[in-house]
């Protein structure tokens, strides 16, 4: 005998008459006629309920309905349908026709029945039966895993609505169903074409009587916190006309077309009528398409971390936000452009920009001052023509910012992906008349960028960094400020360089004679290094830079620049004596332009031990990596600074490495606003 049970727990007995307030009204049978023959293209199954001609008790079995012209329908039993042999005996009552969280109540004339088939005679209308509230949908090859209390049951996802999943379990010896205690929650994973699409703590709703092994769960969450929770959260935007949320829904396969409701870089919301909602807390998307009305279409994989109801001109509906959990960066740089311009309509991010305006405007700032310049002059044309790359092409390892008033730049800022997780702000000017508002507008717009990319892994933003002079008045108040205001330098820290052009002007034979050797670095160097710089800094440089296990291998960056038709190359020594560390020199080449203080075209040296290395081992060290990578006069910037000023080097200027952990931003925002209201 099979019967089928809607998920609120109660078998449906519309056999027996339904009341008014169930029938909402009549279908002609030229539409039944039309969703008969969907459920056919479908394979897809109707109820057949059939009275016992002496005890009066009922007999619902699954048919498979044969394509339909009008007025006779023929079906086909279903394989797993239990026919009793005296079949022919039992007594037609009605068919159901099943439209998700609808019921189409149907009262034909039966005109044939074996254990084969069955034909019936159909009426000019029949009755439509609302039975649920929320729709029923069928799944697509969906597994279950059930756990409980250290046992793992495995299984199906026959159908769900947002509030219930209804699995069939695989109950395998020496298995019993009864392990499961019912009065507790248990966890449940749905997998998805080898795909994990939902995992959470679910109760028991009911257990199908019989050998169905067939249990009905509600999910427990209605909110879950997929990121650490921040004071300054992104800000959501309503577009007019909204963008659609379209994908494929991991456990129907179906194609799924919602409209949004709103819309940032870190997430959006979708709505749904109430009785076709689709999504819960929880749900993970792989795919989707964020398409909008102008044709611009970005893809991501989201997750629903929450819903709510939701009325919108009087109809009941379910409001579910979507948490970014990757995007593209070429995509998602072009989702926060628009972003930008909702929020301030001077902000620009990525625009492509005139080389030669930009030129002008970093001469006019002062940006490009006559000493830099004399610098630069011998190379500006490989000078321009990086630029017109970086700021044309918009390559995927860069960005910038502009502040603009009627088309002429006011600000400016960009970053670079210089490292694995790590992007290095510079270039950070404003015209000197708007210098404070430009300057920290910028700046917000990164922020803001910041706080929409960090948590997406094809962002690598685990850490933002700059350089910067102390003696600069407004990058010291800004982030020197923000460094103090932090008071944790594992949130943001700052470490000072003595910075010095290296010419050598020494005499000494050119070997390295024991009990000196520069090797290239190994881990258990790393875990050296960050014992000392623990103990003199314990900021966040070593992570910034790649020089901790974790990234310090990887070339991933390096490669990247590569395919963009960049140069980015980095390699790091060992300096010993006796075997014990001294020193690590870190030798950074890249193309010419890519910042004009030559930060990212540089020597980088951490002296470990300041009382035994001498200066003259040094320079000779320099001299021949200098030598070795075909340097002229390299830009060296040497930490900690002490050392410098102890051995009487011809420093030139120091600079601060700022670094901030993009996990902890809230402090960052309250130090911008507060800055803000000051000037």
């Amino acid at each position: 005998m099979y019967q089928e049970r809607d998920m609120t727990g109660t078998v449906p007995h519309p056999a027996h008459g339904t009341s008014s307030a169930d029938r909402e009204h009549t279908l002609s049978r030229k539409a039944l006629v039309n969703h008969l023959n969907y459920l056919n293209f479908k394979d897809q199954t109707i109820l057949v309920n059939l009275q016992h001609p002496r005890y009066r008790h009922l007999l619902t079995l699954p048919a498979h309905p044969q394509p339909c012209l009008g007025g006779t329908l023929d079906c086909l039993w279903d394989e797993q349908a239990d026919l009793p042999e005296n079949l022919g005996a039992y007594i037609l009552k009605n068919l159901l026709v099943n439209d998700g969280n609808k019921l189409f109540l149907v009262r034909p004339g039966l005109l044939h029945i074996d254990a084969e088939r069955a034909s019936f005679a159909l009426p000019e209308s029949c009755s439509e039966i609302h039975l649920r509230a929320s729709r029923r949908y069928l799944c697509d090859n969906v597994r279950v895993q059930v756990v409980q209390n250290g046992i793992l049951f495995q299984g199906q996802l026959i159908n769900f609505t947002p509030d219930a999943f209804q699995v069939e379990l695989n109950v395998q010896p020496p298995q019993m169903l009864s392990w499961i205690n019912q009065d507790f929650s248990a966890v449940v994973l749905l997998q998805s074409r080898e795909q994990a699409c939902y995992s959470g703590s679910c109760r028991f709703i009911r257990k199908s009587p019989g050998r169905d092994n067939t249990l009905l769960l509600a999910p427990l969450a209605k909110r879950i916190q997929r990121f650490k929770p921040k004071n300054y959260r992104s800000n959501r935007e309503i577009l007019t006309p909204p963008p659609r949320a379209v994908f494929n829904h991991p456990l129907t396969g179906q194609r799924t077309e919602l409209k949004t409701h709103d819309l940032s870089g870190s997430g959006f919301s979708v709505k749904e009528p109430k009785p076709d909602a689709l999504l819960f807390p929880g749900l993970l998307i792989p795919e989707l398409q964020l398409v909008f009305a102008d044709g611009n279409q970005f893809s991501c994989k989201a997750q629903v971390v929450y819903q709510r109801p939701f009325n919108e001109d009087g109809h009941s509906m379910k409001l579910s936000g979507l948490a970014l959990l990757d995007m593209g960066l070429a995509d998602h740089g072009r989702l926060v452009s628009i972003l930008q311009q909702l929020w301030d309509g001077n902000a620009y991010l990525g625009q492509r920009e005139d080389p030669d305006a930009l030129w002008k405007f970093f001469f006019e700032t002062g940006f490009i001052y006559p000493q830099k310049y004399s610098a630069i002059a011998p190379h500006k044309q490989a000078y321009q023509d990086i630029y017109k790359k970086l700021y044309t092409e918009n390559p995927e390892v860069a960005r910038h910012f502009t502040y603009r008033e009627n088309g002429a730049i006011l600000g400016h800022i960009a970053m670079l992906r210089m490292y694995t997780n790590s992007w290095l702000l510079h270039h950070h000017t404003a015209i000197r008349s708007e210098a404070k508002r430009a300057g920290l507008m910028v700046l917000r717009q990164i922020g803001r960028s910041i706080n929409y990319s960090h948590n997406l892994y094809s962002a690598h933003m685990h850490y933002v960094m700059c350089y910067y002079q102390p003696e600069n008045r407004f990058p010291q108040r800004m982030f020197g400020g923000v460094a103090e205001y932090y008071r944790n330098r594992k949130g943001c820290s700052i470490d000072t360089f003595a910075y010095f052009h290296f010419r050598q002007n020494f005499e000494r034979p050119w070997d390295l004679a024991a009990p000196w050797s520069l090797t290239r670095t190994d881990t258990q160097e790393l875990e050296e290094l960050q014992s000392y710089y623990e103990q003199v800094s314990g900021g966040l440089m070593l992570q910034a830079l790649d020089l901790v296990p974790a990234s310090f291998s990887s070339d991933e960056v390096q490669e990247r620049f590569r395919a963009l038709g960049f140069k980015r190359e980095r390699y790091v020594y060992s300096l010993k004596k006796d075997g014990e560390l001294k020193a690590l020199i870190l030798v950074n080449l890249s193309d010419p332009g890519l910042d004009f203080a030559s930060l990212t075209n540089s020597i980088k040296v951490i002296v470990i031990d300041q009382d035994d290395l001498p200066k003259e081992t040094l320079n000779l060290m320099l001299a021949l990596l200098s030598v070795k990578f075909e340097l002229e006069e390299p830009a060296v910037l040497l930490f900690p600074r002490e050392y410098a000023e102890k051995n009487s080097l011809a420093v030139e200027k120091s600079y601060q490495l700022w670094v901030l952990n993009c996990q902890s931003t809230d402090p960052y925002f309250e130090f911008c606003e507060k800055l803000l209201k000051e000037i």
